[in-house]
C-alpha cells in the first residue's frame, strides 16, 4: 500500500508498530491517517483511534480504517461515523482506497500535503 500511494503522488510515512504511533502522528501532523485495527498482531488500532479522537490536536485529522474486522466495525459503525471515521473492509482494491482518500480529502477541504495528485 505504501508503494502504491507513493506511486500515486502521496507522501507516505509508514508505521508498522503500535508503540509510539500516536506520538509520531501528533509530532508529524499528517493530513490523513490510514490505519489498520490490527497492529503488531494486536488490536491496537482501537486504542490509537481513541487517542486520536480524545486529543484536541489530533482530533481534526481525518482517519480511514482498513480492516478485516468487519463485524467489529459494523458493531460500532454509528460511533465511527459520528467521529468522521471512514473504513474499507479487507480485502479491497487499491483503487477503492484512492477513491476513499479523495472523498475524505474533499470533505475535509484539505489538499493532501506533498501530493502531486490532481483532479
Amino acid at each position: 500500500m505504501t508503494e502504491f500511494l507513493s506511486d500515486e503522488g502521496y507522501d507516505v510515512i509508514s508505521l508498522a508498530k503500535h508503540q509510539g504511533a500516536f506520538e509520531k502522528i501528533k509530532e508529524l501532523r499528517p493530513d490523513i491517517v490510514v490505519c489498520d485495527l490490527i497492529m503488531d498482531n494486536m488490536p491496537a488500532g482501537w486504542a490509537l483511534l481513541d487517542m486520536l479522537h480524545l486529543d484536541p490536536e489530533t482530533r481534526p485529522i481525518p482517519v480511514v480504517l482498513c480492516t478485516a474486522a468487519t463485524r467489529q466495525v459494523q458493531e460500532v459503525a454509528p460511533s465511527l461515523l459520528s467521529k468522521g471515521i471512514q473504513w474499507l473492509e479487507k480485502p479491497f482494491e487499491l483503487e477503492a482506497l484512492l477513491k476513499m482518500l479523495d472523498t475524505v480529502q474533499n470533505s475535509s477541504g484539505n489538499q493532501l500535503r506533498g501530493s502531486t495528485k490532481t483532479g
